[in-house]
């Protein structure tokens, strides 16, 4: 399988095959030309990448979720212990490959060569570096979404639609007993508003991605969570609703909660609205520990301690965001400055890294223009902040 391997564990040809465009289909096609001896192994490489498409039979909906979690897992230890880890099954390894491609984007896989040689897969998992927001869809086309804000609705009939415009109508196939996955991906400097098909309101903060099912069939509603969400859950008794990220499961009935996740983060933060969830910290596929929130906890599990702490706050510092405004009570300047630089789009650097540690309180109004909302930080943490070029911005005291 040598000279197949190397397909298999090629970004760009993974890219290919679930996600083809105009530039890889040339180039792969020159390719195949060019050697002619190469493409039974090529064939073959893409018959067994789309032996896992998410409709194949042969991997339950169940076998999927535990591979995804897993996968999300080695991604995040790979960073952390700063060594390749490889699955023990051939298969298992190319299963997670073309899994976690099709579900959650190329990403993961390509971007840290496209930025920086220092970025990481952990890094990368934000999409930062993507221009617009798209919903890409399980037969791999994407959707691109030009505005801003964007609006998308999955409607139980099998109805898409995005900013009120039905870009699909009712095409289930008869009888389709397999949820198909989507991905929603909001680069820096957008945010999305999302139903899902039960009716649950998901509002996607930048730098996130949200995998979902076009369809839930089975005893839970599961969702996967890269980056922050506020969810605004249908309440179904007989259907628990569970956020899955990294480290974490979310587990709730029927409420309002926000869950920040981003990869880049040490610290993974749900904060309670309304009703009651339940967190379960993963370990390698089970569930042994468990967190329960009352309305107005924060809890802050630490991805390197393996521990949740619990506290009551002020949740509006936490999931103002969705209504275009961030407040904050002594909180440092580094994570106002990370969340403006999502929100924006940009990048914002310290002559003095010890200016991040600068607690500061108050309200930031987002609608207003950037360098608006960037003269008002200025204000309330007495710095200055000058921009150096496009998109790039310096604190100094």
């Amino acid at each position: 399988m040598g000279s197949i391997s190397k397909y298999l564990e090629d970004k760009r040809f993974i890219q290919w095959v679930f996600n083809p465009g105009h530039e890889l289909d040339d180039w792969w096609r020159s390719f195949e030309t060019e050697n002619p001896r190469e493409k039974q192994n090529i064939q073959e490489a893409k018959r067994i990448l789309q032996k896992l498409h998410t409709n194949n039979k042969e991997l339950s909906e169940d076998e999927k979720i535990l591979l995804f979690s897993r996968i999300l897992k080695q991604v995040e230890e790979h960073q952390q212990n700063r060594k390749t880890r490889r699955l023990v099954l051939a298969f298992s390894k190319y299963a997670a490959i073309a899994i976690l491609f099709f579900s959650i984007g190329a990403l993961l896989f390509y971007k840290k060569n496209n930025f920086n040689p220092q970025f990481t897969a952990l890094e990368t998992a934000e999409p930062i570096l993507e221009n617009e927001a798209r919903l890409i869809r399980p037969d791999g086309e994407n959707i691109l979404l030009s505005e801003k804000n964007s609006q998308i609705e999955h409607r139980q009939d099998g109805q898409v639609i995005i900013n009120n415009d039905v870009i699909e109508k009712d095409t289930r196939p008869s009888g389709k007993k397999t949820p198909e996955m989507n991905q929603l991906v909001i680069p820096y400097g957008k945010t999305s508003k999302l139903i899902l098909p039960d009716g649950t309101r998901v509002q996607l903060n930048a730098g996130s991605r949200l995998v979902y099912p076009d369809f839930f069939m089975d005893k839970t509603r599961e969702v996967f969570l890269v980056g922050e969400a506020f969810f605004e859950v249908e309440h179904d008794a007989k259907h628990p609703f569970v956020v899955q990220t990294t480290d974490i499961r979310i587990r709730v009935l029927g409420t309002q909660f926000n869950v920040s996740a981003y990869p880049s983060e040490n610290i993974i933060e749900t904060v309670l609205a309304e009703g009651k969830v339940q967190l379960e910290q993963n370990n390698t596929g089970m569930f042994s520990e468990t967190t329960e929130l009352e309305p107005g906890q924060l809890a802050s599990f630490n991805k390197t301690e393996r521990t949740t702490q619990l506290k009551t706050v002020d949740i509006e510092n936490y999931i103002l965001w969705k209504d275009g405004l961030l407040r904050f009570a002594s909180t440092d300047l580094s994570r106002v400055v990370k969340r403006l630089e999502r929100y924006f789009n940009i990048r914002i650097k310290y002559n003095d890294p010890f200016l991040g540690g600068i607690r500061i309180s108050g309200k930031l109004e987002l609608g207003d223009s950037r360098e608006a909302v960037l003269e008002n930080l200025a204000v309330a943490a007495s710095i200055h902040i000058s921009k150096i070029g496009e998109n790039y911005y310096e604190i100094s005291k």
